[in-house]
């Protein structure tokens, strides 16, 4: 199977942390040495736009594939029990409100109950690849 790549959802509200946070630090660089400006203040931003534009999901055949930081994390498709799709701030540090729950049959798969809340901008091409995989998926 082909790899198909779903890039995350940003609100409006991390494009301001985005744009804020840094900022508030290259003004408190305002006195300062040159040297702590561009490691710190400039090492800080580009770690604030890493989080926020490094975070990308990929279906790769049986396998979700979450890139967070540009790092991934491989998750089995054929273990997803439910997907919904749901709303709020809380729970998650999502780029968005508007994201996809994934419950798995098997704990041991993210050690833990909870489920995984991710954001796809295209939710429901998300989920109906998803449920193409698995047809099992509620």
């Amino acid at each position: 199977m082909n790899k198909t790549v779903y890039y995350s959802r940003i609100d409006w509200w991390a494009w301001l942390c985005l744009i804020f946070v840094p900022l508030l630090m290259w003004i408190t660089a305002i006195g300062q040495p040159w040297w702590y400006a561009v490691f710190i203040c400039g090492g800080l931003t580009a770690l604030c736009a890493a989080a926020l534009f490094g975070c990308r999901y990929e279906i790769d055949g049986d396998e979700l594939v979450i890139y967070q930081f540009f790092q991934p994390t491989r998750l089995p498709i054929s273990k997803i029990k439910s997907v919904k799709k749901t709303t709020g701030y809380l729970a998650t540090a999502a780029m968005s409100s508007r994201r996809v729950s994934i419950s798995f049959t098997d704990r041991s798969v993210l050690k833990s109950y909870a489920p995984l809340e991710i954001s796809p901008k295209d939710r429901d091409a998300f989920i109906a690849r998803l449920k193409s995989i698995n047809p099992d998926i509620i």
